[in-house]
């Protein structure tokens, strides 16, 4: 069995103190840089492996990093993405838990407290139960940072980073407005605060705003799925029927496709579809759904990097940030004019 290695040890070979191996060893004080890079080697040599439980108590922090989220697409793993990237820069690890309707969310927060995480990162479903458990943490000086979807919660410290979802919203209106399209609908699914909710009221503003443009908005519940398909037949039951759709998620257009193919709607033909994240599903429909690029990847690394720089602030409860990424328009081939009448 393999004996761990001491600063002793290491101070031994190379002469000098423990004081001056512990300063080598955590990159502060002042030595000359030769005798820095001795004892390195030497700890290198030896397998010397720091003690980061030891390194906890002396220091105050843990470098683990609580994150509360699901994971269930590419959206979600795009998140992660950033987020592993930011925290192994940082050389911090994550505590990773992931919600569910039948897991309390403060027995999950206090699992995180228990472990002594330097702060938690989350994205919250939009759900009360989150709301009201935040505080165990903010009341221990763990700062919280939330991604994609906003706390509503009474807590001005908690910073947001996650995709500008209005101003996507405007953009797709403005893309159909630009291609022609004045008898517009909306499928949207999730309640405030969700990202949904906020690009179906977004569009809706950017219609009414539009002269001799009109927006049939239908809502479909989580419980009854998410392909769109009972909405859509709503939406083309209208008449005048609309030339365009707007889907405030791109799984949403599955059913939308299927509509217009039994109702032998051509796309986009005889109606435009519009989505928004341009998760794997856009590319594979057809034809190929035109959308909102999110940034995932950027969403998860500069949360994780706020959340970076909250903890090494000297009061975790400072002016709330809100950072909100721009989505980019990806044009395929389910955008066209209005049908000639």
């Amino acid at each position: 069995m393999r004996v761990a290695v001491t600063l002793k040890d290491i101070a031994l070979r190379a002469g000098v103190s423990q004081a001056t191996v512990s300063i080598a060893l955590g990159s502060s004080g002042r030595i000359s840089g030769a005798t820095r890079e001795r004892i390195l080697s030497i700890a290198s040599e030896l397998g010397y492996r720091r003690n980061l439980l030891v390194h906890g108590m002396q220091t105050g922090r843990t470098k683990s990093i609580g994150l509360l989220m699901s994971f269930c697409g590419r959206f979600e793993a795009g998140l992660f993405e950033g987020i592993s990237g930011a925290l192994d820069a940082a050389e911090c690890v994550p505590f990773v838990l992931r919600p569910s309707r039948d897991v309390p969310v403060l027995g999950q927060i206090h699992a995180l407290l228990d472990r002594r995480v330097d702060g938690i990162l989350m994205r919250p479903t939009g759900e009360a139960r989150w709301e009201r458990h935040l505080h165990e943490a903010l009341d221990r000086h763990v700062p919280v940072v939330s991604i994609d979807v906003e706390t509503q919660a009474d807590a001005p410290q908690v910073d947001f980073v996650g995709t500008d979802d209005a101003a996507g919203a405007a953009i797709a209106a403005e893309t159909l407005f630009g291609a022609g399209h004045r008898r517009l609908a909306c499928i949207s699914t999730g309640d405030f605060p969700t990202p949904m909710f906020i690009r179906r009221k977004a569009f809706e503003a950017a219609v009414e705003k539009e002269k001799n443009a009109t927006c049939h908005a239908v809502h479909q519940p989580w419980e009854d799925g998410i392909d769109g398909y009972a909405a859509a037949n709503e939406v083309f039951s209208q008449s005048p029927r609309p030339t365009a759709v707007f889907v405030t998620m791109d799984a949403l257009a599955r059913g939308v496709y299927r509509a217009a193919a039994e109702r032998r709607l051509r796309i986009p033909e005889d109606v435009s579809v519009i989505g928004f994240a341009d998760e794997l599903i856009a590319g594979l429909l057809q034809p190929p759904l035109t959308t909102l690029k999110q940034r995932p990847v950027d969403i998860g690394r500069i949360g994780a990097e706020r959340l970076l720089a909250r903890i090494d602030e000297a009061d975790a409860h400072g002016e709330r940030r809100r950072v909100l990424i721009q989505p980019e328009l990806v044009e395929r081939a389910s955008l066209g004019q209005p049908p000639k009448l």
